[in-house]
């Protein structure tokens, strides 16, 4: 019986207006591809990288643009031009040095910025930078069990094959530099780039 042959790749388009709705959301694209051709779309540039997907979408689909809401931080210097304290509410955050070494101080050296607090912070109101401070320890309480996997973005399809492919036992003793080798193989196919297992 003959192996089962894999379906050629199709190359991967450019991005340029009269690109196929079906044809872009297809293909994994980097966040840096993405920016130059929203500015030469006239978009805004600005935002994570889903929005700047879900941007360019509603244009190559003739939709309107989303008005965009305005920020609902209020005017004012960064909370971390004062002395952060436990009970300091979070109202302007910022992820700097003064911020940081809020963190350590109550943490210790151990402390580092992490998507997951980010989003806890993102998600809720009213929260004060002692609640913070608890949510990175029950975090990293989570993370110290062997069933721990740490969350990754949306948009971290490369984090996501990375992982995949080292929880293959048949990729035990590999590299990064091999994992990213199988990456690089995938990234540029049609569809959503995850690591199959063979």
């Amino acid at each position: 019986m003959r192996p089962r042959r894999e379906p050629k790749a199709t190359r991967k388009p450019r991005l340029e207006l009269g690109l196929r709705v079906a044809d872009f959301v297809a293909y994994y694209w980097f966040k840096a591809e993405l920016v130059e051709f929203a500015r030469r779309l006239g978009l805004p540039v600005d935002g994570s990288k889903p929005e700047l997907s879900a941007r360019i979408e509603r244009r190559l689909r003739g939709l309107p643009d989303r008005r965009r809401a305005t920020a609902k931080v209020p005017p004012g210097p960064r909370d971390s031009a004062k002395k952060l304290r436990r009970d300091t509410s979070v109202v302007r955050y910022l992820s700097d040095a003064k911020t940081r070494a809020f963190f350590i101080a109550e943490i210790g050296p151990e402390f580092h910025f992490t998507y997951h607090v980010n989003q806890f912070r993102l998600h809720h109101d009213g929260l004060t930078y002692g609640d913070l401070v608890d949510e990175w320890l029950r975090e990293r309480a989570r993370r110290r069990r062997d069933d721990y996997e740490a969350p990754i973005a949306e948009q971290g399809k490369y984090n996501r094959f990375i992982r995949a492919f080292f929880a293959d036992t048949k990729n035990r003793g590999k590299s990064l530099a091999d994992a990213a080798r199988a990456w690089n193989a995938v990234k540029h196919r049609r569809g959503t780039p995850r690591y199959r297992r063979r």
